[in-house]
């Protein structure tokens, strides 16, 4: 790990959180509805206090417990789907922090932030699900999100504390491996992976920061 620091911070424009409420099209509970919150709210290893998670398997818990999404993608979604640019705002994919002026060009697993009181670590990138399509209406997005890498990505929480909008999300710590989520959104998505998209799997599936369970999927794939 790089421990020296470098001039990666930006502010965060939103903290979301999200009620347990009915999705479109299918009733079913979930809470991806994220709405906006202007009070401190307190951030630990199970989320942020009063967003909750209708499917705590695959949604929300320590490896998954705060989720960021670059405000740069709305723009690309709005483009791309017109008829439904109104939609493409913040905590319209469940996420609980936006920023502008870091993507997944500029970060990779296990880099190190600190954010208001908390200090926080990049665990793995978000895998879209069904449910963004189902939300939006716009069928396939989830596909177009993954296939594309404009996923956005999920923070452990190293050191708990109160976050909030307005505050700093600064990198204090940078991996050392050199692969960025967008490097590794590319190598996923190879149909063949030659040598060396093999290789960023391997590198990134023998990484203890990474969550287990990509860990093992990345494995098993470049074997």
């Amino acid at each position: 790990m790089d421990t020296s620091t470098d001039d990666l911070a930006v502010r965060v424009n939103a903290l979301l959180v999200g009620a347990l409420g009915p999705l479109a099209g299918d009733g079913a509970a979930t809470g991806i509805d994220k709405r906006a919150v202007s009070e401190p709210r307190w951030l630990d290893a199970s989320g942020v206090a009063g967003d909750i998670q209708a499917d705590p398997i695959h949604h929300g818990g320590a490896e998954r417990a705060l989720n960021h999404y670059p405000a740069e993608h709305y723009a690309v979604w709005r483009a791309r789907y017109p008829g439904h640019d109104d939609i493409f705002l913040p905590g319209i994919f469940g996420e609980n922090i936006t920023t502008e002026g870091i993507t997944e060009d500029d970060v990779g697993i296990g880099d190190v932030f600190a954010l208001g009181e908390a200090v926080i670590q990049i665990a793995q990138p978000r895998q879209p699900c069904w449910k963004i399509g189902a939300r939006t209406g716009v069928a396939g997005l989830d596909r177009a999100v993954a296939g594309e890498g404009r996923a956005g990505w999920l923070y452990r929480v190293l050191e708990p504390g109160h976050v909030k909008t307005g505050d700093t999300l600064e990198r204090i710590e940078r991996a050392d491996h050199g692969i960025t989520l967008a490097m590794m959104w590319t190598a996923c998505g190879a149909r063949r992976p030659g040598a060396d998209q093999r290789r960023v799997m391997m590198t990134l599936a023998a990484l203890p920061t990474l969550a287990p369970e990509w860990r093992k999927n990345l494995a098993r794939r470049a074997r």
